[in-house]
């Protein structure tokens, strides 16, 4: 009787994985760039060494070229071919490639994650809720900085050493932000505070499983990944829990508000009324708050994620500088003592050199890639000639944009905090060779209040305290792959005065 061992059963499920799995490319597609162990391909260089495979990769194929990781070929784009992606953004679908690396979709399941409406209504939120009430909002950050400041890190008059200080930040953070979100009267309770500060953290938890099963296929991983939450483990529930808990009676009291004033009922200037604006909201239906929450826990996502990421970033950037620090303190003295301490919008703008500070750190955010976005037509071709097949993964070589000698000189790799000052060229401004917050018409509408927020927050913070890292040297950033953290070695905080 004929028997096949296992021997004999792995190699020949190999050779058909090597037949399946085998990458093609056209020939008028971005060049595939060689590599030597099949399947495999380029991941353990793009994995472990992306800053000198990416740039390899670049001298010698140029603006646009594809390579073969995780058992699916991703096209690398720099450069022009980044410019004319962003001025043809309809052609790219930026939520798919999204929701591959963060599956909102599975975690928010009331709202369907980052849909394409969905997207679209938390843009306009950003832009009129956020940046565009910021007259509004500073006055609150300003206060609820300085609250944060004094729970988190209170007296420093004995040193205080503190390691992986982004998580400190980030609950100092949480408090305005989480003011401006739901209201003072919600944000008076610790636990919403902690939640949103936290939301993200316990979410990054399940998404740090490295795409393995992706060599067999993509929707293997998929399985895989979401495997916790088949089995019941969703950590956003517990936060949805901790949201409902502490605004049902806010919105209980603002629809009883809203009947017993009619047209005399004075909103309330924060995103939770916002929401109650909406044609949308109807209390009464089952889940209709749900759906409400989950929108509320994106901007969560992103409104505090992301800026405590940029203030703890720019801490460590100070931190090895003392020259920096007393330039920054200068000026932070100045502009503080025009206004006695409370800061309008416009103060902030006369900050120069710490909005360039913030600018130069944020171009040092040390990622390689960036932005993925998949190919939505049959196909996109560029101006070049260059097309890239319908479903294609594409993502930005940011470094490479950000780096760019062209743009910023000679020394574009050098740490040059006040490069930008007197060069009409402010951190929120989106061009070509900057594109942090993405670019084109689609570029990031919450940036002017991050930056805002990120700029408050280290005004605040010079004016109170010294920082220094406890090495007494730059530390470099905590690297996941091409991506970047902040440090989490140790900082060492003191009192100024």
């Amino acid at each position: 009787m004929f028997e096949i061992s296992l021997v004999q059963l792995s190699a020949i499920f190999l050779i058909i994985l090597l037949i399946i799995k085998r990458p093609r490319v056209a020939e008028n597609e971005p060049p595939l760039v060689p590599y030597t162990i099949p399947i495999i391909g380029h991941t353990f260089s793009y994995f472990f060494n992306a800053k000198k495979f990416i740039k390899e990769c670049r001298e010698e194929y140029g603006d646009a070229f594809s390579i073969y990781v995780f058992g699916n070929i991703m096209t690398v784009l720099s450069n022009e071919a980044v410019s004319e992606m962003f001025r043809n953004h309809d052609d790219f679908d930026f939520i798919k490639a999204i929701h591959e690396d963060i599956p909102l979709h599975k975690f928010l399941i009331y709202n369907g994650g980052m849909t394409e409406e969905g997207n679209i209504f938390n843009a306009k939120t950003a832009r009129e809720q956020f940046s565009g009430k910021l007259d509004i909002n500073m006055p609150v950050v300003q206060k609820y900085l300085e609250i944060g400041m004094n729970k988190m890190l209170g007296d420093c008059s004995v040193p205080k050493t503190i390691y992986n200080a982004w998580f400190t930040i980030n609950e100092i953070i949480a408090l305005p932000v989480t003011n401006i979100l739901v209201g003072e009267e919600a944000a008076a309770h610790d636990d919403i505070v902690k939640s949103f500060g936290i939301l993200a953290f316990d979410m990054g938890h399940l998404l740090v499983i490295p795409p393995i099963f992706c060599f067999i296929h993509q929707k293997l991983h998929d399985f895989v990944a979401t495997l916790p939450i088949r089995f019941g483990y969703n950590p956003v529930r517990y936060h949805r829990r901790i949201a409902m808990k502490r605004l049902r009676p806010v919105v209980e009291k603002r629809l009883r508000e809203r009947k017993k004033l009619g047209d005399n009922y004075k909103s309330y200037n924060d995103l939770l009324d916002f929401y109650m604006d909406q044609p949308n909201f109807d209390y009464s239906k089952p889940y209709n708050f749900h759906y409400h929450v989950d929108n509320l826990f994106i901007m969560v996502f992103a409104s505090i994620h992301t800026t405590s990421r940029t203030a703890a970033v720019a801490l460590y950037d100070m931190a090895a500088r003392p020259e920096l620090v007393e330039e920054l303190y200068e000026e932070a003295v100045k502009v503080d003592k025009e206004r006695n301490g409370q800061l309008t919008v416009a103060d902030v703008k006369k900050m120069i050199k710490l909005d360039s500070f913030v600018k130069e750190t944020l171009r040092h955010n040390d990622n390689i890639t960036a932005l993925p976005h998949y190919v939505k037509p049959e196909s996109f071709t560029f101006s070049s000639g260059l097309t890239i097949p319908k479903g294609r993964k594409i993502i930005t070589y940011i470094e490479d944009v950000l780096m760019s000698k062209e743009n910023y000189g000679e020394d574009a790799e050098e740490f040059k905090p006040f490069r930008f000052v007197d060069q009409d060229s402010p951190a929120t401004k989106v061009e070509r060779s900057y594109i942090i917050f993405g670019g084109g018409r689609h570029a990031c509408p919450g940036r002017f209040f991050a930056i805002n927020e990120t700029k408050l927050f280290l005004h605040k913070f010079i004016l109170r305290y010294k920082v220094t890292t406890q090495s007494g040297k730059v530390e470099d950033k905590f690297r996941i792959g091409p991506f970047a953290l902040p440090s989490r070695k140790a900082l060492v905080f003191e009192n100024r005065v």
